[in-house]
């Protein structure tokens, strides 16, 4: 199985391809209107889908990274099942197992991966790629760095907007912390319980949302990895 990688110092040439005529089929994700409104298992009020999401700052946080790890997989299938092109930005590689994202219907060949050294380059290389208004999803994997500069965050926060883009921060923190920052539209923990052999429970919990009041849940049923069988 083979990830398409690319570290943040060569993004650039990411953002090359994106408007190069070599590639005429490439449609830029403002450009798409898809039908994203399918909801999960169990939710109050409307679903957790990319169409609520659009153009938002999205923080996903739990004690451990697998839980996040686990949702962001559904956001990537609902993606790439409506065409949307996704792009995975990480500074740390203890981040996902490629066969298990395949398992779970992912291609591989359609995710392109960013490895950044630190939170700096991460946001940058996230800069460049959306500039190109050419991604829907942005899937920031920050790890245990729970600091970003509130001008970073502006930045970030009006190209999602303008190039109607979700970026998506998975953190891992206690429960008490609190989110990056005040640019971000949407903060919600995230826990996993297995409920049978081979199947597990997603609860998601938001804590803040600044266009819905009160807060609210969310629940998604998985098939885990062999290895969590």
């Amino acid at each position: 199985m083979i990830v398409s990688t690319i570290t943040a110092a060569k993004t650039f040439k990411l953002v090359e391809l994106a408007d190069s005529p070599i590639f005429p089929h490439l449609v830029r994700a403002a450009d798409l209107q898809p039908d994203l409104s399918s909801p999960g298992d169990e939710q109050d009020g409307s679903g957790f889908d990319l169409e609520t999401l659009r153009g938002r700052l999205v923080e996903l946080s739990s004690g451990r990274s697998s839980a996040c790890l686990s949702l962001s997989c559904t956001m990537l299938l609902e993606a790439q099942k409506h065409s949307t092109p996704v792009v995975w930005i990480s500074v740390t590689r203890d981040s996902f197992y490629p066969p298990d994202l395949a398992a779970n219907g992912i291609d591989l060949s359609l995710l392109p991966v960013v490895w950044a050294p630190d939170i700096r380059a991460a946001v940058r290389a996230a800069d460049q790629l959306l500039r190109t208004g050419a991604f829907g999803l942005l899937v920031i994997d920050l790890y245990r760095n729970g600091r970003l500069p509130a001008p970073l965050q502006a930045r970030l926060a009006r190209l999602a907007g303008h190039h109607g883009c979700t970026v998506c921060f998975l953190t891992v923190k206690p429960e008490a912390a609190p989110s990056l920052g005040s640019m971000i539209s949407l903060y919600a923990r995230v826990s996993r319980s297995r409920i049978a052999a081979g199947r597990f429970r997603l609860d998601l919990q938001v804590v803040k949302d600044k266009r819905r009041a009160p807060v609210w849940r969310h629940v998604e049923h998985i098939d885990g990895p062999p290895g969590l069988c």
